[in-house]
């Protein structure tokens, strides 16, 4: 979410390595701030925008804003051992256009490791620390192995990544 602008990532389908993110905006319906609408959007009063990403044939796992740029956590589609990447869409929350993302606009900020069977990539969030004025993003993952179990299952380890 970035303001009244709601990023959608999906996972699949991949079209071609293409990936799809959906952006919808949304309005509060009169009367009843309780209900929220589908804002008619663009020149053509569409009710959402689409956006192809080429990410090598990797989805969408979860997306962040960071300023007026879009952190996305890229990965397989399904629950499959594979690479998993951290990408910076650059301004693209300045923009108000349905653009055409070529390759050289997204930053790959790096990969994020994974698992045999286990330590799937699923989420990612900005993370600071207090009197830390360096920019980190923390990831966490589901199917957790063993190494990341902390006090039987009460705990599990988290990585942080310093954004370049």
């Amino acid at each position: 979410m970035a303001g009244e602008r709601l990023f959608i990532g999906l996972r699949g389908p991949v079209l071609r390595g293409w990936a799809v993110i959906l952006e919808v905006e949304l309005m509060e319906e009169t009367g009843n701030p309780s209900i929220l609408r589908l804002k008619p959007t663009g020149t053509e009063n569409c009710l959402y925008r689409k956006h192809f990403l080429p990410l090598g044939g990797l989805g969408i796992r979860d997306l962040c804003s960071h300023g007026t740029d879009l952190l996305i956590l890229a990965g397989p589609t399904m629950d499959l051992d594979g690479p998993v990447n951290i990408f910076r869409w650059r301004s693209i929350l300045l923009s108000r256009e349905e653009p055409n993302v070529l390759a050289n606009e997204l930053v790959l900020l790096g990969p994020v490791p994974y698992g045999q069977g286990d330590d799937h990539a699923e989420g990612l969030t900005l993370f600071s620390q207090i009197n830390d004025g360096s920019e980190k993003v923390l990831v966490v993952y589901d199917s957790a192995s063993d190494d990341r179990k902390k006090g039987g299952n009460d705990a599990i380890d988290a990585d942080v990544f310093l954004l370049p």
